[in-house]
């Protein structure tokens, strides 16, 4: 049976989000105030959402939100999995979006440490399923040496 279900996530930063599902082509609706989901059955099932994706966008009959949780400090993903799953795949949400997440996330904390280390140089590397961000910063190479007595 098609329902909502509200998921917790990792996923504080809303530009960071924006921005990954964006790079995902998933064309997010923002809003200041939390907007009705559409749901499986087309009307709105009493679900709300700040950071919408149209069920349109991945040709499903539900919408996927990301709503804000006072609480806890992150965004809650509500989503129909019936419609998301076949769509999207299973590990979308836990591998595709916190990949594409964790991508911006590190070049804004990394433009936050340039103040303090200086110029910063950001290199990309992929193994197989590995990828790896290398922050390099230029103005920082500290170097101590400790003598044993």
């Amino acid at each position: 049976m098609s329902h909502f279900s509200t998921v917790k996530t990792k996923l504080a930063n809303r530009e960071c989000l924006v921005q990954a599902l964006q790079d995902l082509k998933l064309n997010p609706q923002v809003h200041e105030t939390a907007q009705p989901l559409k749901g499986y059955y087309g009307g709105f099932q009493g679900q709300s959402a700040e950071i919408i994706v149209s069920g349109r966008t991945i040709q499903a009959r539900a919408d996927i939100g990301f709503k804000w949780n006072q609480t806890s400090g992150v965004y809650d993903v509500i989503h129909d999995s019936y419609e998301t799953v076949p769509k999207l795949g299973q590990d979308f949400f836990s591998n595709k979006l916190m990949l594409a997440y964790g991508k911006h996330l590190v070049r804004v904390k990394a433009a936050e440490l340039q103040e303090k280390f200086g110029e910063c140089a950001i290199a990309e590397e992929t193994s197989g399923t590995v990828q790896t961000l290398r922050l390099t910063f230029a103005g920082h190479q500290e170097v101590q040496q400790y003598v044993r007595r």
